[in-house]
């Protein structure tokens, strides 16, 4: 019981609450990124600041829905609103699943949580595709070990690179009330498999072996996550700049 109980606390440790603080706050910034634009700039600035963002955070629910083979009733990956008849949504993706297949529902999890994943792919693409400089500093950071930049800053890429970053951060990572709630129709399934493999794993290996294979599985996860952290933080602090120089 020990071993298990060990074994359970490593687990969730680096696989559950790490994963959700850093979750919490992307979604957290993000959603103060959005507001800002608003308030600074109007209602219809979040489409043009955050559209790019927006499209990502549609796009990564839709590839997730499909991947848990979800019956796709209606897609829109960006959308003008029309904000005094009521209607505010900039983009969704309407599915469907079976309630008898436990793939089907498990998914509904990954599903609501997907922009988080697929906003952090985006930002970490672009940065090492554009900046490359940077993208070697930064990793050098998070593993503290030195990484030769493959290429030099430009400055067009550079100025790219910025507008791309503020867009995704606005647009793609604030998880919506109905993100959430899809979120919890699989959460169940989820923790009843997640302990099922975890007492399986205290029978073949000890402690320390889970937790070494947690650590170098998932200390890239929390790099991509520090760094579209960091990108969304600088965002916020930008967008404050913009917002006290509009006024």
């Amino acid at each position: 019981m020990t071993k298990f109980l060990q074994i359970f606390l490593d687990a969730s440790l680096y696989l559950l609450l790490i994963p959700l603080l850093f979750g919490s706050a992307l979604s957290l910034v993000s959603h103060r990124n959005k507001s800002l634009v608003v308030i600074y700039f109007g209602f219809f600035a979040q489409v043009i600041g955050g559209g790019i963002g927006i499209i990502i955070h549609e796009l990564s629910h839709l590839i997730v829905a499909l991947l848990f083979r979800h019956q796709i009733k209606g897609v829109a990956l960006l959308r003008i609103p029309r904000p005094n008849d009521g209607d505010t949504s900039l983009g969704y993706v309407q599915h469907a699943w079976q309630t008898t297949s436990l793939y089907q529902r498990s998914g509904n999890f990954f599903i609501g949580v997907a922009p988080l994943i697929g906003g952090t792919v985006a930002l970490v693409a672009l940065t090492r595709w554009l900046v490359p400089p940077i993208f070697a500093w930064w990793q050098s950071l998070a593993t503290g070990v030195s990484t030769t930049a493959t290429g030099d800053l430009v400055w067009w890429k550079v100025l790219i690179w910025v507008v791309l970053l503020i867009n995704i951060s606005v647009g793609g990572f604030d998880l919506s009330t109905a993100d959430l709630e899809n979120s919890s129709h699989g959460l169940f399934i989820l923790v009843a498999f997640y302990l099922l493999v975890l007492i399986i794993a205290s029978l073949f290996f000890t402690p320390t072996q889970i937790k070494g294979a947690l650590l170098s599985f998932m200390t890239p996860v929390y790099w991509a996550l520090g760094l579209a952290l960091l990108i969304n933080l600088i965002t916020l602090t930008v967008l404050k700049l913009l917002g006290r120089a509009h006024v």
